[in-house]
């Protein structure tokens, strides 16, 4: 009798154990569910990666564009300017237009940005809107990077003979070489150039390397506006 009582007892401890790991086991599902629901919502990180990584698109689209000429052409030293920033051809006034020479500005319009000048358009120079508004002021000359490389816009000692003898017209079908300066010499003016609307102008002008459309055109400044007066900075 001591004996079946004694296994009964024994059995009914079994079946307490049993039931309290059964509870247990209850529970580890609905703790491991709650962590994997954080661990769901710290499984959304990717999705801020993702939104992070617009990170490049925003740099690719604030990163300047490089400086090209008027007709597309790139600037030679492909350097693109922090120094002349921004560029007016990006902005306009109250009034709809591009910051330019002469033009009315407002205390509220952009008070300085810059043109490209020069050969190719590798130089800069400012447009400026008065304290409190007025017109644009517009920079004398024209100015250049000074880790730029204008070797090829050195004025010759004497007039390259594959220029031609009559004055190039800026914007018009070229084949002379790059790198070679016609208009004139270091010492003289000998044709200068016209610009595009044919007016005789002092200046020189190259013929740069064929651009998209397989054509060669000239691209002339003003003495004033070229990166190497009297042959020297180059």
């Amino acid at each position: 009798m001591k004996m079946r009582s004694a296994t009964l007892v024994g059995s009914l401890m079994l079946v307490s154990a049993a039931i309290s790991t059964i509870g247990c086991g209850s529970n580890t599902p609905s703790t491991s569910s709650g962590t994997g629901g954080v661990t769901g919502s710290g499984g959304s990180t990717p999705v801020t990666e993702t939104g992070g990584s617009t990170a490049p698109a925003v740099d690719a689209g604030g990163s300047p564009p490089p400086i090209t000429g008027a007709d597309g052409s790139a600037s030679t030293d492909g350097t693109t300017s922090s120094t002349f920033t921004p560029l007016c051809a990006g902005l306009t006034t109250a009034g709809g237009a591009v910051p330019t020479k002469g033009g009315t500005c407002t205390a509220t319009d952009p008070s300085l940005c810059y043109k490209t000048c020069g050969p190719q358009s590798i130089g800069f120079k400012s447009e400026t809107c008065p304290s409190g508004g007025g017109t644009y002021a517009e920079q004398s000359g024209c100015s250049f990077l000074p880790t730029g490389d204008y070797s090829c816009y050195k004025l010759p000692a004497t007039a390259d003979p594959t220029c031609p003898t009559v004055a190039p017209q800026a914007s018009t079908a070229c084949t002379v070489a790059t790198c070679v300066v016609c208009g004139g010499t270091a010492t003289a003016q000998t044709t200068g150039y016209l610009d595009s609307t044919g007016a005789a102008k002092a200046g020189f002008c190259v013929c740069p390397a064929a651009g998209a459309g397989g054509t060669s055109k000239w691209s002339c400044a003003s003495t004033t506006a070229w990166p190497c007066p009297q042959g020297t900075g180059c």
